[in-house]
């Protein structure tokens, strides 16, 4: 076997070497795109766990609640047997002036009594902080790891701005942290101020985020939760740090999700670039097929040198897209971090290594490709007949006859899909994963009949408008319809993928810009953070009354978001004035009405999201069983509406049904409406002013803050779109191979062409023709495939991920930029191939074999 491989494979691959390297770009882009994606997301997973435990440090318990833990907490938890020491905690991203310098994660901790918790390991001249009074004495006071302290510029005494909810203010490095444990949360990016200084740049109010404990030795976590929950009651959150940072995990895992689809297209492509390039291999080697067989080799003999080549071809596609992922993951990190810390509010920070295991499952995957792609071509070189093997033509031209097998096995497959999309229940991934192997298994059978109909269909067409190129692209196309319907399948796999994942992310902004229209209908939004997610500053709920005796000020409205665990999963609980929030909006009801909803909000009924009620099965009739700070309380649930404020479900309550169970009048955002008439511009220019020295005034007007949250879910989707571009980029090197591979078998045929009088021009317009007719070809199988696609993403995938279900559009954005693009794609694939063709030899030609 090396013996054939060193002489007959290498040989070939050297005759054919800008064939053989498209054919491993195959490999490569598929693989790149796992390992790429693969290596951000297990980079951001890690990150944001590693943040959670190098911050916890010593801490086996952290104590939280919905809305920040009250002060006096901390005083009952040091009473408390088993307890060794409590540490209050506040976590805030900042972002420097200097924004070259990336988020910083400001953690305000109690150094009086800190020590025991986490060890800073002070450097240099620093020793003076082995008394925090002194650090305490300075209000502006903060210690920077060495690392970002390097980068900065700053040494102890000099100061750095930074971009805080209340404006810009500077903070005095008083001190530097080694690079260990603690000081390596969050990449580095690490800033430490006194807890009670960070609940006034934040507007925690006597709040802190969390209380840090230490046990006593000898006292299990199980002990020490049981203590805990005991004293504290229901309301509070008693988790262990792993417990939390897995919390976040899972939301992360969600988000990440949709990415397995673009990893899988792209392997799926790059398996029929394989299959093309040998499938040509064969036809083009049929006479050393023959010549083996002649002197004895055995088919299985002939099939395994095939399947050697692909295993080759495999290892180093996988080698290749391996490091190429690995150079493009860093990027994909920081926009995966930028997503779900808008998203989510989670934050994580890395650094990405292609850890041996992923470098194991790409390189699996790439020689899985392979074979998968050259399995098929290798079993068919096996059985070609020693005589048939040196009649030219022969093998190349056979059509697959039985079509009726194949088209029941398609239709069955893909009825099989649709069971488990709509009626299987399995879990999110695992129906995304059978629906997507049986309907691609399913849809690549059909493929093969279809395309060979539209191109038979497409022959007298071409010949109409094309008298003299046309007949040339028909017989090029016919010539050999295997090649050409794996081409058309590779296309079509490509821009099913892009009309479907652009119809979905098309009908996702299109229904929340909508529902904005209906829901967002004030016209000035007063915030203190400019994440969505998480409040960084909270507003006191007295400012309400202030900023309703503004001029030209008709109504406010005061917004209170806090985001629980419910059955395993973070909802969102909004606090509104029901009553002034119907009069304004036009929100559509699943369950219920605005009447019921208006007249239970005062008797202490709640309304539901319909993915809420999708996902926990609770509607009007049931009751939402809520934890607060006094104890489980049961919310009746009056209406079931259309709300796309949170993927996991929302809750709305009465802003007095909030005081009353949560005692926490802060606000996260006023909503203020202006009378007829009046500049909603002039009123915010008073608000700003009103506010200016004493808290934060973010103040936008309906059409800023719509297009905010149009950026946010725009930066949620950034990483998708790179697929997209992806795929258009493998369906660009399937015509290229194609094509190339199709003048250089017509190599003989083309002399001949040139010798009766055809010219150069001629045969080049005949390639672009081949090229346009497999691009549409492949484009018109995709219209109904792609459209199947995004009513799939858009139903069964949103509902199992999120709960909500998209109305479906149809994608017509995207079809018409696939009109402009797609024929200058086609034409640039085409160039070079045209260029070569137009340059052949006659005398060459005639010889060529």
């Amino acid at each position: 076997m090396r013996f054939l491989l060193r002489t007959l494979s290498l040989s070939y691959a050297r005759r054919h070497l800008g064939k053989t390297i498209l054919t491993l770009l195959g490999v490569v882009v598929g693989v790149t795109t796992f390992s790429s994606i693969k290596t951000a997301q297990d980079a951001l997973v890690k990150g944001i766990g590693s943040t959670v435990d190098r911050v916890a440090g010593k801490a086996h318990l952290q104590v939280t609640m919905d809305g920040g833990v009250p002060e006096e907490i901390q005083e009952k938890l040091r009473s408390l047997p088993g307890i060794r020491a409590t540490s209050p905690v506040i976590e805030q991203i900042v972002v420097p002036e200097k924004a070259e310098l990336g988020s910083l994660m400001v953690v305000g901790i109690d150094l009086l009594g800190d020590r025991e918790m986490r060890d800073y390991g002070f450097e240099g001249d620093d020793a003076d902080l082995d008394d925090p009074l002194l650090f305490l004495a300075q209000p502006d006071s903060a210690l920077f790891t060495r690392d970002f302290a390097r980068r900065a510029g700053l040494s102890t005494g000099k100061a750095l701005s930074l971009k805080l909810p209340t404006g810009y203010k500077q903070v005095t490095a008083r001190g530097v942290m080694s690079p260990k444990g603690f000081a390596e949360a969050f990449g580095g990016n690490l800033m430490v101020v006194d807890v009670y200084a960070a609940q006034d740049l934040f507007g925690r109010g006597r709040r802190f985020d969390r209380i840090d404990v230490r046990l006593q030795d000898g006292v299990t976590v199980a002990q020490g939760t049981a203590t805990l929950q005991k004293a504290l009651g229901p309301a509070y959150q008693v988790e262990t740090p792993a417990r939390r940072g897995e919390q976040m995990e899972r939301l992360v895992a969600n988000f990440t999700a949709g990415f397995n689809v673009s990893s899988a297209f792209a392997l799926a492509i790059g398996v029929f670039l394989i299959f093309n390039a040998f499938n040509v291999a064969v036809n083009r080697r049929r006479r050393d097929i023959g010549t083996l067989r002649a002197l004895g080799a055995t088919p299985r003999q002939v099939q395994v040198l095939f399947l050697a080549e692909a295993l080759i071809l495999g290892i180093m596609g996988g080698v290749l897209g391996c490091l190429a992922g690995t150079a493009f993951s860093q990027g994909l990190l920081v926009s995966m971090g930028q997503s779900t810390e808008a998203v989510y509010g989670i934050s994580g920070s890395g650094i990405v290594h292609l850890t041996p295991a992923i470098a194991l499952q790409s390189i699996l995957l790439g020689v899985g490709a392979s074979l998968a792609g050259a399995w098929g071509p290798a079993l068919a070189a096996s059985r070609i007949p020693p005589t048939e093997a040196f009649a030219k033509g022969v093998f190349q031209a056979r059509v697959e006859r039985r079509v009726a097998p194949r088209l029941a096995g398609a239709a069955a497959l893909l009825a099989a899909a649709v069971y488990f999309a709509l009626f299987s229940g399995l879990s999110g991934n695992q129906m995304l994963l059978a629906v997507l192997l049986l309907g691609g298994t399913g849809l690549i059978l059909l493929l093969g009949p279809l395309s060979r109909t539209l191109l038979v269909a497409a022959a007298p067409l071409l010949s109409r408008f094309f008298p003299s190129a046309g007949p040339l692209s028909s017989d090029a196309l016919m010539a050999n319809p295997r090649r050409s319907a794996g081409t058309i399948m590779a296309m079509t796999l490509s821009l099913t993928f892009v009309l479907g994942l652009g119809g979905y992310l098309g009908s996702t902004k299109g229904t929340i810009v909508r529902w904005m229209d209906d829901v967002l209908t004030c016209d000035l939004f007063v915030r203190a953070s400019a994440n969505f997610t998480r409040g960084d500053f909270l507003y006191p709920g007295a400012l309400r009354e202030e900023l309703a005796q503004l001029p030209g000020v008709r109504a406010v409205e005061s917004i209170r978001a806090i985001r629980p665990q419910f059955s395993g999963k973070r909802i969102l609980i909004n606090s509104v004035e029901i009553g002034q929030l119907l009069d304004r909006t036009k929100y559509e009801f699943a369950q219920g009405d605005a009447r019921a909803m208006r007249e239970g909000a005062p008797k202490g009924m709640c309304a539901v999201s319909e993915n809420f009620y999708r996902n926990f099965h609770l509607g009007v009739g049931d009751q939402v069983e809520l934890m607060t700070p006094g104890g489980l309380v049961k919310f009746p649930i009056s209406a079931v509406l259309r709300d796309y404020s949170c993927d996991q479900g929302s809750i709305l309550l009465d802003r007095p049904v909030f005081l009353k169970h949560w005692n926490d009048d802060r606000v996260d955002i006023y909503d203020v409406s202006v009378h007829p008439g009046v500049d909603p511009k002039a009123v915010r220019e008073e608000i700003r002013a009103k506010l200016a020295g004493r808290y934060p005034a973010l103040v936008s007007t309906r059409a800023e803050f719509k297009a905010e949250i149009g950026k946010a879910i725009d930066a949620f989707y950034a990483v998708m779109r790179i697929t997209v571009f992806l795929a258009l980029g493998v369906a660009f090197l399937g015509i290229v191979t194609s094509l190339l591979i199709s003048v250089a078998e017509r190599t003989r045929d083309i002399g001949i062409l040139k010798a009766l009088g055809a010219v150069p021009s001629q045969i080049a317009r005949s390639i672009v023709i081949e090229a346009l007719v497999l691009a549409l070809a492949g484009l018109l199988l995709a219209l109904p495939a792609g459209n199947l696609f995004a009513s799939f993403m858009e139903g069964p995938v949103a509902v199992a991920f999120t709960g909500w279900s998209m109305p479906h559009n149809y994608p017509w954005d995207v079809l018409v930029q696939l009109l402009i693009a797609l024929p200058l794609v086609s034409a640039l694939a085409a160039w070079v191939p045209a260029r070569q063709a137009a340059k052949v030899k006659v005398t060459e030609a005639i010889e060529y074999e």
